[in-house]
This record gives C-alpha cells, structure tokens and sequence, in this order.
C-alpha cells in the first residue's frame, strides 16, 4: 500500500489531479515498479483506452479525468527513469522523484528521442579485420570508437559491455562523470534482458572482424553462447599481457631513436617527424610508461639533423620553459620550418620572375630593336623591313638570291641534269649582261631574274 501511495503523489507532482490518478491506477499502473515493466506505447494504449470507456460511458462517467499534454510527457520521462534505475541496479523509490529530478528526467527523456532519430540516419564506420595481433593498438582504438556510437537495449553506448569491472563501486556511482552516458556505462548492470541482447550483439559484431584473423583461435571457445563481453576481453589480456605491453614499450621507443629530420622533402615533412614522436609517447601513456618532459625534448632534438635549425636546437636547450615542455618545444620549431618553407618559396618566385623578365627582353630585342645583328634571309614584316638599312636590304637579297641558286643546283641528277645547269648558266649570264645594259639593274636584281629564269627553263627541262 506504500508504494500504491507514494506512486500516487508522484503522478500528482506531475500535473495529474486526483480523479487522473485513480483512473491511471485502476489500469494497473499502481506502483513504480510496474511502470518500469511498461514501454512508452504501454502508457499511449493505456490513455486511449481510459479516454475511449468514458467516452462510451458518456453523462454517466464519473470524475474530471484529464490527459494534459506535459504531464503525459512528464509521465513517460518518468518510466524513462524508471527504467534506467533498474537498470544501473539501484532501488526504485517514487518519493525521489520530485523537483529538480523531474527536470533532469525530461531533458535526458528529449535527448534521448532526438538522439533515436539522429541514428536512423547514421551508419558508424566499421574498423577493418584484425589481420594481425601486432595491429591490436590501432584496432582497439577503432573498435571502441565503433562500439561508442552503438546503443542497444541498454539505453547507453554498447562498450559498457566489455568494460574492466564487472561490478562496480560505490564509489562508482557518485564520481563526476563528463557524460551521462560515462556514468551509464561505468554502472549499468551485466545482467537481465538488456544485456543479453546487448552482449550478442558485441559478439556478433566482434566476430566479423577477428574471424579471418589469428584472433579467432583465442574467441572461438565463445561462439556456442554468443558471448561478446568474454570474446572481447580474452583477445585484449591476449594482446595486452604482460609480454605484449614490453613488446609494445620496447617497439614505442626504438620509433623515437630511428626517427631522423633532415629538412624537408616530399615524403618526409617535419610534422610526420612530430608524429612518430607523438603516438610514441601516446602509446607509452596508455602504458602507463612514464617519461619525463625534458627526455621527450632531448630525445626528439637529437633526431634533427637540419643545420638550419641548429641555431635553434642551442636555444631550446638554454630555454628552460621549451626544455621542459615537449609540446612547446616541437610546436615552436615547427613554426620556425614553416616560415622557413615559405619564405624559400617567396625567393624563389622572384628569382623566377626575374629570370622570365630577361628572357622576354631577350627576345623583344632580337625581333624589333636592333636587327644589326640579325641579317639573314628570313621573313621580314613591313616594319621591320622599314627599319633596315639600305645596306642591309642589298645584303639581304644578295644573301636570297645565293640560297636559291644553291638550292637549285642539289635539286638535279645526271646528264639530263647537268647539261640543264650548264645552258641555265651560260643563258643566265647573257640575261644578266643584257638586264644590266639595257634596263640598267642593279646586281642584286639581275641575280634575282637569273635565279628565277634558271628555275623556269629548269622546270621546262625537266618536263
């Protein structure tokens, strides 16, 4: 009967007046713990069926009975609580929810509708097949990122399946959590109909991507009854073990002594430098490998052999805020590479703009400006034909008629050929004699005649 009372004020606090909450619990929902059995359209058929007898009842149905709006909402954020302390194994108690857990239990019973129809549209990426158990670093982070963004029945992110404790703390319960789905994951239950689905679930998912690896041998025992929480952590004590953490330790710190910096070069930049010394340390971290800040700094000076950064390396070894602070030190080289980098760049576009610049002159020279130097039988435009000399024209025809003279010679073969020359020559004289007396020409012009009377008879010769 107390607990029919005190889940009697609770729906009262929630905006139901007296005649609603008789109503409510003459259906049934008499007690928090029953409503923690119901789902959410449970309490929807529960409302329409109170709503649909009084409307057959008509005048006759008795009492104010009342469905508001938020107080049906308020009502389902309050199963939603229910059922989350259920869940996390606590003691249901109606008298807990009041003030400021009736606002907090709506907020997360909005955030958790909105977050249900966000993932009807997402579809996480999946990490690739643990091909190999020296890759388990790698793969772990991925498989857990994955296992974080997948909700089950739980209500909360599936890794809580596979965390370290199967039973948590009391302390467990009261420390500050970033996130509410941490708190869930830290406490929820490894028990009852939630994590059954749940823990199938992860073996399902698990087993995808171990199967065609050497993982397999070490999960297969745990295929019979699907259970994902004992697959996965078998595989991580087999990879995490006391002979795989050296293995990895000894692997983290020979990446540091063989990474070497010379300066720049395409498959190798000075932030990929930064990196290897980073997830080296990061994987020493997770190790729980301590290592001071000022080896962190010697260390990744001493893999720098770019004589441009010397003068640098000698000022962070006398700065004792850069020596002591890894992320200081290579954050402050890498702007000093960076700069280097771009002011390089910048020189060299101007020493290639110069360079263009003199070739343009170059050329700008030889076609218009000064034709002294260029006199030959090439084509001339009407400007620059004006600008010669009248030397230089005279050369110039010379100079065409000799290669055309010449050309006419290599174009023929044998007697036919020879004899054509020969008359070609001793009529070209003639003509020249004559052009010369009679029409008074100049050289050059004769030359030009006999070239093109030697090139006619040829052609006729020939034909």
């Amino acid at each position: 009967m107390a607990a029919v009372n005190a889940f009697n004020q609770a729906l009262t606090r929630i905006g139901f007046n007296v005649d609603t909450t008789e109503a409510i619990i003459d259906q049934g929902f008499d007690t928090m713990d029953t409503l923690a059995t119901v789902d959410e359209k449970d309490i929807d058929a529960m409302i329409k069926n109170v709503r649909d007898t009084r409307r057959e009842q008509g005048d006759d149905a008795e009492g104010a009975v009342t469905f508001p709006f938020l107080a049906i909402k308020r009502l389902k954020a309050m199963r939603f609580w229910a059922t989350e302390i259920v869940r996390t194994g606590r003691q249901l108690n109606a008298g807990l929810f009041h003030g400021a857990e009736i606002t907090t239990a709506v907020n997360r019973y909005s955030t958790e509708a909105i977050r249900v129809e966000i993932d009807k549209d997402e579809d996480p990426d999946k990490p690739g097949e643990l091909s190999d158990l020296t890759k388990w670093e790698v793969f772990w982070e991925r498989w857990c990122t994955y296992s974080s963004r997948l909700r089950g029945a739980a209500k909360c992110p599936l890794t809580y399946i596979f965390r370290d404790k199967a039973i948590p703390d009391p302390d467990d319960f009261i420390t500050d959590y970033e996130t509410h789905d941490d708190y869930l994951v830290a406490v929820t239950v490894l028990g009852g109909a939630w994590y059954d689905l749940d823990n199938r679930r992860i073996y399902d998912e698990f087993k995808g991507l171990v199967l065609k690896g050497p993982g397999w041998t070490f999960i297969k025992a745990f295929d019979r009854y699907k259970d994902g929480r004992n697959a996965v952590l078998t595989l991580k004590r087999q990879c995490e073990g006391t002979s795989a953490v050296q293995t990895r330790k000894a692997s983290a710190y020979a990446k540091i002594a063989s990474a070497k910096y010379s300066g720049q070069k395409r498959n190798f930049t000075f932030d990929q430098y930064v990196e290897i010394h980073q997830a080296a340390y990061n994987t020493l971290a997770d190790l729980e490998e301590a290592v001071p800040e000022t080896k962190k700094v010697k260390d990744f000076l001493a893999g720098i052999g770019d004589p441009r950064l010397a003068n640098a390396k000698d000022l962070i070894l006398g700065d004792p805020a850069k020596l002591q602070n890894f992320e200081l030190c290579q954050q402050y080289l890498k702007t000093l590479v960076y700069n280097k980098a771009t002011q390089d760049t910048h020189e060299r576009n101007i020493s290639g703009l110069t360079n263009t610049n003199n070739n343009n002159n170059k050329r700008k020279g030889k076609r218009g400006g000064n034709p002294k130097g260029d006199i030959s039988t090439r084509s001339y435009s009407k400007e620059e034909w004006a600008k010669l000399t009248d030397e230089q024209r005279e050369k110039i025809r010379t100079l065409r008629a000799a290669k055309k003279t010449k050309l006419l010679a290599n174009l023929g073969g044998g007697r036919q050929t020879g004899s054509n020359i020969s008359n070609i020559t001793q009529s070209t004289g003639d003509n020249a004699q004559q052009n010369t007396t009679n029409n008074n020409v100049t050289p050059v012009d004769a030359a030009t005649q006999v070239t093109n009377g030697s090139a006619n008879r040829q052609g006729v010769g020939r034909g």
